[in-house]
């Protein structure tokens, strides 16, 4: 009895992992910022905050790093100095041999492509298809060398931000989109282009990881199927032969 209890609590404790949301805060400016919580905890931040200690930092301890650093540069020459040219004359055909006969049985490079097209077709519909993203803020601040080009600028930009924000409708969920702070304006006293961005992106555990099973079980399958085998490797594709030259003609043909 105590063994059943234990293995329900172990069960209900996974699929409250499974359901757990992800949060993904974005925010892009001067510089990229990204963390990812899940439980309020902060499991991913970037960028991190260096950790500087200042006794790495002694004289001392930088000529010991330089000493080290020198002394395995000479064990290394004088590593190289001792082969034997024979030696590595042979290994290097080894290692082409090697090589050459690995490629009989590696899938064709058509194949692979669209294989991962395939697989990213995949996951990517069953990823995004349950990813919520909110947007806060969206500031883009246009500026040119000369009015008309920051006009032409904007134009393209406010039509390029209306199409995204489309897109991204049609493959995932877009919340608040009406409360969205989104502002996209030129600025003619400026040259440079000014944007920020704040979003967050919800997300569960159990679809990225049925999304990435489903995908690495397509990929596995379509790569054993496009594989050759040893009893039929990949046939080598020969260069076509050098068109034939025109009989010369003889001088009593020719007369």
């Amino acid at each position: 009895m105590i063994g059943w209890i234990i293995a329900g609590c172990i069960l209900l404790f996974f699929l409250f992992i499974l359901f757990v949301h992800v949060y993904i805060h974005i925010e892009v400016s001067d510089e990229f910022r990204m963390s990812i919580r899940v439980l309020g905890i902060p499991l991913f931040v970037q960028p991190k905050e260096p950790k500087i200690k200042p006794r790495m930092y002694t004289l001392k301890k930088i000529r010991k790093r330089d000493a080290e650093a020198a002394k395995r540069e000479e064990e290394k020459r004088k590593a190289k100095a001792a082969r034997d040219p024979e030696e590595e004359a042979r290994k290097k055909a080894e290692k082409k041999a090697r090589k050459a006969q690995k490629k009989a049985y590696r899938p064709a490079l058509s194949d692979q492509i669209s294989l991962i097209c395939d697989v990213l077709k995949l996951f990517c519909s069953k990823f995004f298809g349950k990813m919520h993203i909110r947007f806060a803020k969206v500031h883009v601040r246009i500026g040119a060398k000369d009015a008309m080009q920051a006009a032409v600028v904007y134009g393209v930009a406010n039509q390029s931000v209306q199409y995204l924000v489309k897109f991204l409708q049609k493959i995932c969920h877009v919340d608040g989109l009406k409360k969205a702070d989104f502002l996209i304006e030129p600025d003619f006293l400026s040259e440079s282009i000014e944007f920020e961005c704040k979003l967050s992106i919800r997300l569960t555990l159990g679809h990225v990881l049925g999304a990435a099973i489903r995908a690495g079980f397509r990929y596995l399958r379509g790569f054993m199927r496009i594989t050759p085998s040893p009893k039929h490797p990949r046939p080598t594709i020969k260069p076509p032969a050098p068109p034939r030259p025109d009989p010369v003609p003889k001088p009593e043909e020719r007369a």
